[in-house]
């Protein structure tokens, strides 16, 4: 086997590719990268050949810096004999992808369990995805000192009655009785079967759609509790010269 790398032979290369923050097709150029070539000998008369092509790529648009691999090889080819690439783009990205916001003032379990989420969400890995979403919102009710709320359900007889539930029902309506969860939004996270017990039993897997809205109204309260009051309070001590 011989393989042999050259320095920056596609540099300042450009062509069109899904970006990541445009969500669109953008012009981008190649920064720099290194340019692999390899050979594997079979016998006497045949061999395998590869070629990948490692990019550090950039956005003309936007300007957003990411990684591309662009490989052939010599039995990869069409019904007309030409070469397939091989294009791989990381992160990993699509329409549907979901870009992940910095937060500046969320505390660190939560980023760290938000950007595990969103990593399952955009790998197709949706049960653990799912398990996340549920994780934030424990994680929520924990840093806010949510420890349950009250649950309205409906007896035998047909008449209703209220009580206190520590599970995460209770917990999503405790949010809201607090005022952290509108009561729309408490009312989404209700309608998501795997955010409870039987389908993390079940390992169930969810929509990407309940999944992407499960994550929008996460990042929401992300916003209310923690960026908002924060950029607020900014605002405040400029205007009073501290």
């Amino acid at each position: 086997m011989k393989i042999t790398f050259e320095t920056d032979k596609t540099k300042d290369k450009k062509f069109r590719v899904l970006c990541s923050s445009c969500k669109n097709d953008t012009k981008h150029i190649v920064l720099a990268s290194i340019n692999e070539k390899g050979i594997d000998p079979w016998d006497e008369y045949y061999s395998y050949q590869w070629h990948t092509d490692y990019e550090i790529i950039q956005c003309l648009g936007c300007e957003t810096v990411t990684f591309r691999s662009r490989s052939t090889n010599s039995e990869d080819d069409d019904h007309e004999g030409r070469s397939i690439e091989t294009i791989l783009l990381y992160p990993k990205r699509s329409k549907s992808t979901l870009a992940l916001k910095n937060y500046m003032n969320v505390p660190f379990n939560l980023q760290r369990i938000y950007r595990e989420t969103i990593d399952s969400y955009n790998y197709g890995n949706l049960t653990l995805c799912g398990a996340g979403v549920r994780a934030l919102v424990e994680g929520l009710c924990q840093e806010n000192g949510i420890t349950g709320g009250n649950v309205e359900f409906t007896k035998q007889d047909g008449t209703t009655e209220t009580r206190r539930k520590t599970n995460l029902q209770g917990k999503i309506n405790g949010l809201h009785e607090s005022g952290k969860l509108t009561s729309q939004n408490a009312d989404i996270l209700h309608e998501h079967r795997f955010l409870g017990n039987e389908a993390v039993h079940e390992l169930s897997s969810p929509s990407k759609e309940d999944l992407a809205l499960a994550i929008e109204i996460v990042e929401n309260v992300f916003d209310t509790l923690y960026e908002i009051p924060n950029k607020g309070l900014k605002l405040k001590r400029k205007r009073l010269g501290q």
